[in-house]
């Protein structure tokens, strides 16, 4: 599938994000540069969702200054906006970056707070890991399959057997002891926690 030909200089901004989408899809780099340098020659608008399209395209084609540039440049951010940039920084192991967006942010949800959690566990740091867990539990955010597998990790690989079963009380609560990846972390933080029994009451099921 090709990238869709640039649009117009008279273009709206949904159609601006709808070719960066494109581009985005495909991770075509050059196209997108393209159209933000005709968006900028237009005097339009920078909307959010635009601007929120065209961040994306920028980290995930490794170009992390030039998003933290239309980051910076924002008149207004949402969530999306925020956990984006936070986001790509973690997985990219700009640790120190990504904690001074997160700690920044005006609103946290699920999302921020889980990475966090996986980018502390990419980098070994998993006392941090479980740390962020337990503030972001006494936050009241939502916990999500996505956080407990990341976290029960973390637990899995400093025998915290402890916080281990506080996270399965919320796969109990939350219903997803089903899904293989879930059932998978339990089995093996119950294992390497020194728990042999109840991990093999989860491979029983």
């Amino acid at each position: 599938m090709e990238t869709p030909k640039p649009p117009s200089l008279a273009a709206s901004s949904d159609s601006y994000a709808f070719h960066l989408q494109a581009c985005l899809r495909k991770r075509d780099l050059f196209s997108g540069k393209s159209i933000h340098a005709q968006i900028i020659k237009s005097g339009l608008h920078f909307g959010v969702f635009l601007m929120n399209n065209l961040m994306s395209l920028y980290m995930k084609t490794g170009y992390s200054l030039d998003a933290h540039r239309v980051f910076e440049e924002m008149p207004v951010r949402n969530t999306l906006s925020w956990n984006a940039i936070l986001s790509a920084y973690a997985k990219q192991g700009k640790f120190d970056a990504a904690r001074r967006v997160f700690n920044e942010m005006p609103e946290r949800d699920s999302v921020s707070w889980t990475s966090m959690i996986v980018g502390y566990n990419q980098m070994g740091r998993f006392g941090n890991a479980i740390q962020m867990f337990v503030d972001m539990i006494s936050d009241g955010v939502t916990v999500t399959q996505f956080t407990i597998t990341n976290i029960l990790s973390a637990c899995a690989a400093v025998k915290a057997l402890d916080v281990g079963r506080k996270v399965h009380s919320f796969v109990v609560k939350l219903a997803v002891g089903s899904y293989v990846s879930v059932a998978n972390c339990l089995l093996n933080m119950y294992a390497k926690s020194g728990d042999p029994r109840t991990a093999k009451i989860v491979l029983i099921g």
